[in-house]
């Protein structure tokens, strides 16, 4: 009996114990109650328009206020009315964006002790201030349209005279483009503002894809032979003086001049091969014409498109599987993808500034070509990061948008 008696006196003692800590935690619990975890926000919904509209919720104890930053400079900032009542806590600003390109915007929500969480980043692309010309069979046969980027608005530019494609901008407001009437291709101009259209080339039938030197004095295209080959020609801009630039039995052609008019990079193909090459002008009527390689690599690269201040090349490379729209530096260094789209990429031409690349993917509605539609991707030298760099679509439907080309 004396050693249960011991054995009850020993748990109630340590059940008093117990009870005794209970009771002090309990107290300091409520004397010194634990911080509350800092304040938590997400971006409900962010609108771009010529204002972006965004929306977040805010959730945690007594949030003061909550603010709105891009980069390191914060844009918006709102002070919460009541703290005490208010959680959740929903916000809503307005900001005028600086300019075109690519804001990563992130929001931040403080409590009363000057703790803050922060929302994950959400990067929002803002369209230049420019218009494109593009090729659409969208009322039947292809026909000129033009685009103005920040408003998606579309209008009929040149009709077809049965078939109107890839245009070109020159200076002078002078646009090159080929023209299809009783199956023969040629090439034809008119300006920005007089729909009258001369025909430059009617010794030719086969002319496709011209490119215009920068000062508008020179113009490359290409022409297939009867043997089925296509090589270059180049040309004073009104069509004379023509030249041959390249004699192959294969495919040369997608010409793209660097800033200075003295160099073409265009697409060669042989065989199974299909790489990007540059050659100098002037010595062609001495047979004397240099080539330069400047891709090697096993996938097929096509569509040069060189940058307005000559340092970069963009162009077309399946090397990861599927074409997608690349960057190079103009000796062919450093090569560098720019999208990622799954129904690939194509057709990459640069804004007159150098910071925009207009493309061509297949995510329309309709079927094959139908499908081709054209987007914007932000891409000046200084968007090393694929972050810094972002995407807009331009048209959207069920016909063949292709063949963009800048006017501003």
């Amino acid at each position: 009996m004396r050693l249960i008696s011991k054995l009850v006196i020993v748990l109630l003692g340590v059940t008093l114990a117990a009870g005794a800590l209970v009771l002090g935690y309990l107290a300091w619990m409520t004397l010194f109650p634990p911080a509350a975890p800092p304040p938590r926000i997400e971006f409900n919904s962010v609108e771009v328009g010529d204002i972006v509209t965004v929306s977040v919720t805010t959730r945690g104890e007594r949030v003061t206020r909550a603010e709105l930053w891009t980069g390191d400079q914060m844009v918006a900032r709102e002070v919460n009315p009541n703290p005490a009542m208010s959680n959740p806590w929903e916000v809503a600003w307005q900001w005028q964006p600086p300019g075109a390109g690519v804001f990563p915007l992130a929001a931040r929500a403080y409590d009363e002790r000057g703790r803050y969480g922060a929302s994950s980043l959400f990067s929002v692309v803002i369209p230049p201030e420019a218009k494109l010309l593009f090729a659409s069979n969208r009322e039947g046969g292809h026909a000129l349209y033009e685009i103005e980027a920040a408003t998606r608005a579309t209008g009929l530019w040149q009709p077809p005279l049965s078939q109107n494609r890839q245009p070109a901008v020159g200076s002078k407001e002078r646009v090159a483009f080929v023209t299809n009437e009783g199956s023969a291709w040629r090439l034809a101009e008119r300006t920005l503002e007089d729909p009258t259209i001369k025909v430059l080339t009617p010794n030719l039938t086969t002319v496709q894809r011209p490119a215009f030197s920068a000062d508008g004095s020179k113009i490359a295209f290409e022409v297939t032979g009867e043997n089925g080959a296509t090589n270059l020609v180049l040309s004073d801009a009104n069509g004379e003086n023509q030249k041959p630039l390249t004699d192959t039995d294969g495919y040369n052609g997608q010409a793209s001049f660097n800033p200075a008019g003295d160099v073409i990079a265009f697409t060669m193909r042989q065989g199974n091969l299909s790489d990007i090459y540059t050659v100098a002008l002037g010595a062609e009527d001495y047979g004397l014409l240099q080539l330069t390689r400047l891709t090697t690599d096993a996938a097929q690269e096509a569509q040069p498109a060189w940058s307005p201040d000559g340092a970069r090349i963009a162009y077309v490379s399946n090397r990861s599987g599927i074409s997608q729209v690349w960057v190079m530096n103009a000796d062919g260094s450093n090569a560098v993808q720019l999208t990622n789209i799954p129904a690939g990429a194509e057709q990459p031409k640069w804004s007159p500034d150098g910071n925009w690349l207009a493309f061509v993917t297949y995510t329309g509605s309709g079927e094959g070509n139908d499908r081709r539609e054209l987007y914007l991707l932000y891409a000046p030298a200084s968007a090393v990061k694929e972050e810094q760099r972002g995407v807009i679509r331009l048209t959207q439907n069920d016909s063949d948008d292709t063949e963009p080309a800048w006017v501003r």
